[in-house]
């Protein structure tokens, strides 16, 4: 028997674990990014609700980057706030380690 033998089901199983830890921290990185974005724009309490909600299953219909940030500049450039795509950028590398280092306190 080697020593490096791998079960099969074990394996699968840290995969389904590192593919829902991976969706979690996307998923709490959007909702983050939603009300920051939604919060500028001033919206409030049930509108702000609903533009989370809006972001999130924007996200899920078609999972991408790209998306997300166009998305917030076209909302921006509607609400005549200046933002750069490179601001966006650093927001969500902000956001994807505040959720790291979080997340690295608890594993």
């Amino acid at each position: 028997m080697s020593m490096f033998s791998f079960d099969k089901y074990s394996y699968e199983s840290r995969l389904l674990k590192l593919l829902q830890n991976s969706f979690l921290k996307t998923a709490r990185r959007n909702k983050i990014l939603a009300k920051w974005a939604g919060g500028r724009m001033g919206y409030k309490d049930s509108a702000l609700n609903k533009y989370v909600k809006s972001m999130i299953l924007s996200y899920l219909i078609a999972p991408s980057d790209r998306r997300i940030i166009n998305r917030i500049l076209s909302d921006f450039k509607k609400a005549k706030i200046k933002m750069t795509e490179d601001d966006i950028r650093k927001k969500i590398k902000a956001v994807e380690e505040r959720i790291q280092s979080r997340h690295s306190c608890v594993d």
